[in-house]
């Protein structure tokens, strides 16, 4: 037998024809592994019900290691979700104690408060009302031992009690929809052995034709046999899913198998096989310079930059997010992704995005307004990173996630003005140049004395707030230095930019831009005289 070495991890999912025992062994399948999970939250181990249940249910120890290995799956994921729900709640409070206290903060200060201020007033109380409320949830949370969990969703169960709204004639109706909801699926771990598992081993036929032989459980084999056979069909496309199948198979490499069905999709049913081929190496370079990508909620700006530090293309990648299903949803995200990779595949570069997370903003969206709201539940940061990973992974590109801190501020007073770029693509010419270990000094006119010994990110985020505070539109950063008057460092300056306008011009001089960026080093380039005064040189010194 080959020793098994974890490789790449792919997936190969095809189209399989249903039968009868399928649905028995499906259903039966996940009313164990629901009993499993009941037993696990009462103090049974993995290794427990894995012996246990071979006697029990009478099937053989492949299916029960299998069902050993799910539940505790499930166990881990229930527990991960409490810890985040107990995250998401507190951040809830913290926001709406905070709105709360702002409320009445102005409302004392006020006394002669107008209308919209009475409103306001009144729907103090609900919020109260909303954060005991939360309170109360987040307590109970807390003091519950017992994971819960709804096999069938939530929706299909609640839809009993009001069975001719949800267009059920009768409750043995709705019995039936939901059994078939709770099951319909079993699932295998693979192994390293001949076929790629013990119970369900897949065998190549010839051609596009595979077949997967099911040993069946022991109480199913007197009334079905011992062994089920499914044909399936898997066909070469750009994935390389035949292919890599067929590695698999000939290196012996262990195959997960889940057999399950879509209702969504007529009652097919579908085999899905995971296994691990060679990995990738990464074939890109720095030296080729980087794919800088820039999220956001309804387009994708890329910025592809030199080695030297200099943009040499962009472009921007549409989509939309509203209205779709998941499905279609990943769809689009798989095709944004091909034409990102694609593009540095072809530059033989790697690509550098944003290590974000928003888990912390979309806790507290409720204090916000409509508009961010809307824009912050269209952003799908986390399935939009594992497609790009996965992907990346697969055609050996390198992948770089970079801290997020001020990428826009950055773009926006350094490279927008300079190259007549908008602010997405001088985010994501920041972002690429982040991951090439380029410096991010800011502009020595908005450096105070008092942080040139500390990290840069100090004067941008004094930047970054004054900005916010003001609510300064981003056009109005294509002539940054009057726009940033107010907090330039040294009075002379500032006197004569409010009275030359043609300092503001030398600012965005595309000419100087080039040179600036072509630094050495990390160090400022030396005043030249040539190019006129020296406060000049001070303010544009990078």
């Amino acid at each position: 037998m080959p020793s098994f070495t974890k490789g790449l991890r792919i997936g190969v999912e095809a189209k399989i024809e249903g039968c009868p025992i399928l649905d028995v062994l499906g259903n039966h399948y996940e009313s164990i592994r629901r009993t499993g999970l009941n037993d696990m939250q009462h103090g049974m181990s993995e290794n427990k019900i894995e012996k246990s249940y071979q006697s029990r249910f009478n099937i053989q120890w492949a299916w029960a290691d299998s069902i050993a290995t799910e539940v505790k799956q499930t166990y881990s994921q229930l527990t991960t979700a409490k810890k985040l729900n107990i995250k998401r709640l507190k951040e809830q409070i913290k926001k709406k104690t905070q709105k709360a206290k702002d409320i009445l903060k102005e409302l004392d200060s006020t006394h002669n408060p107008t209308k919209k201020q009475r409103l306001v007033a009144k729907g103090l109380k609900s919020k109260l009302l909303k954060i005991e409320s939360l309170k109360q949830q987040l307590n109970q949370l807390e003091s519950t031992e017992r994971l819960q969990i709804c096999f069938g969703s939530k929706k299909l169960f609640n839809a009993q009690d009001h069975l001719e709204q949800n267009g059920y004639s009768s409750h043995d109706e709705w019995l039936s929809d939901w059994k078939k909801k709770r099951g319909g699926r079993f699932y295998c771990v693979g192994k390293s052995t001949y076929g790629g598992g013990t119970m369900i081993k897949i065998f190549f036929v010839g051609g596009d034709d595979f077949k997967a032989v099911v040993t069946l459980p022991r109480f199913m084999q007197f009334r079905y046999g011992q062994n089920l056979e499914i044909p399936f069909q898997v066909t070469e496309c750009r994935r390389r899913r035949k292919s890599s199948l067929l590695y698999a198979l000939q290196q012996q490499k262990p195959i997960t198998v889940q057999i399950f069905r879509r209702e969504q999709k007529q009652d097919q049913w579908y085999i899905h096989l995971t296994t691990y081929v060679l990995e990738i190496p990464v074939t890109t370079s720095f030296d080729n310079g980087c794919v800088g990508v820039d999220f956001n909620h309804d387009s994708v700006e890329w910025a592809y930059i030199l080695a030297d530090g200099n943009i040499k293309a962009q472009g921007k990648l549409n989509f939309k997010w509203k209205g779709f299903s998941s499905g279609q949803r990943q769809v689009m995200m798989r095709n944004l992704v091909v034409k990102l990779t694609d593009i540095a595949f072809n530059y033989q570069c790697p690509i550098a995005i944003e290590s974000l997370d928003f888990s912390k903003k979309k806790a507290s969206m409720s204090e916000a307004s409509k508009t961010y709201n809307s824009m912050l539940s269209n952003l799908a940061t986390s399935m939009f990173r594992e497609t790009l990973t996965s992907r990346c992974k697969r055609y050996g590109i390198g992948l770089h996630k970079v801290n997020p801190a001020f990428t826009s501020v950055i773009g926006m007073i350094k490279f927008m003005p300079r190259y007549g770029l908008n602010s997405g693509t001088a985010a994501a010419m920041t972002i690429a140049r982040r991951a090439m270990g380029y410096s991010e000094r800011a502009p020595v006119c908005l450096v105070r004395p008092e942080d040139r010994s500390r990290h840069s990110w100090t004067t941008w985020n004094r930047i970054a707030r004054y900005l916010k505070n003001n609510k300064i539109k981003r056009s109005k950063l294509f002539d940054w230095m009057k726009t940033l008057g107010d907090i330039l460092v040294g009075s002379d300056v500032k006197a004569r930019n409010s009275d030359n306008g043609d300092i503001n011009e030398m600012a965005s001089r595309p000419s100087l831009a080039s040179k600036q960026s072509n630094r050495n080093q990390g160090k400022s380039p030396s005043p030249d005289p040539k190019q006129g005064p020296k406060y000049v040189q001070l303010c544009l010194g990078f």
